[in-house]
């Protein structure tokens, strides 16, 4: 019977494991702080990539509607968020790392040239 048990208690924890492996959509813009993005509705020659502070974030919150689930679809393959602008004018690609921005920026560069 001990044998049981201890196979159990085993199991479950393994599953709560892999469980807590499981990312999930962060629910705060403020998960985007130190980040980086550019406008991709622009001409990504004439985008910067930019930190993400607290006077975009605000920009965020009042005119733009965020989906924090990361998209894999972008043209560098990097994982990453968009913002778009309420008025739909601007969308903002935002990526963990600035290297990532940047080849995201790069890479859309590239295939606008041609």
């Amino acid at each position: 019977m001990k044998r049981g048990v201890g196979i159990a208690l085993w199991m479950v924890t393994l599953g709560g494991a892999a469980f807590a492996g499981t990312p999930e959509a962060p629910s705060s813009l403020d998960s985007l702080k130190g980040q980086f993005g550019f406008n991709w509705f622009n001409s990504p020659s004439k985008e910067k990539c930019v930190e993400i502070k607290d006077k975009l974030l605000k920009e965020f919150q009042k005119n733009y509607t965020c989906d924090l689930k990361e998209i894999a679809n972008t043209s560098s393959g990097k994982p990453g968020v968009a913002c778009t602008r309420k008025d739909e004018k601007k969308q903002y690609l935002i990526f963990k790392t600035k290297a990532f921005c940047e080849e995201e920026r790069e890479t859309q560069m590239a295939n606008s040239e041609g």
